[in-house]
């Protein structure tokens, strides 16, 4: 089956457009009260600056419900933590069916009681509410250390 010019055309800037929805590493924060922004996909959720499909609740937590999400986290077999400051830490998370590897990051702001929360798929242009659900699921967890 021949292709014509115009549906080569359409199918290359379609897979170019597709690869550009793959997102890297994000860097950790520069400042000690923000986390990195989502982009312009509905690929990411954050407490702090989502929108819309992005926006999500922070975390009401204390320090030691803070200590131990963090301690819950290492324990996580799919759960890699990359860095831990003392009140950031960022993980990698592999999804258990696709093994898609996915970021997060979480920020305590012990003065106000709250984690904000950040998690982005690095692959694909929607993540079907998987990072929202994540965010729930460390809301959950937090609540049951109490």
């Amino acid at each position: 089956m021949k292709l014509t010019t115009l549906a080569r055309y359409v199918l290359t800037l379609a897979v170019v457009m597709l690869l550009g929805a793959c997102t890297g590493v994000p860097v950790k924060p520069t400042t000690a009260q923000t986390l990195s922004a989502c982009g312009w996909l509905p690929h990411c959720v954050n407490s702090q600056s989502g929108r819309g499909v992005q926006a999500v609740a922070p975390i009401k937590a204390d320090a030691g419900q803070w200590q131990g999400l963090k301690v819950w986290i290492g324990t996580q077999k799919d759960w890699t933590i990359t860095v831990d400051d003392g009140n950031f830490l960022q993980a990698v998370v592999t999804t258990s069916t696709m093994r898609f590897r996915d970021d997060v990051q979480l920020l305590f702001v012990a003065d106000v009681g709250l984690i904000q929360a950040y998690s982005s798929s690095r692959l694909g242009i929607s993540d079907l509410g998987t990072n929202a659900r994540r965010v729930a699921m460390l809301r959950d967890q937090v609540a049951g250390t109490k």
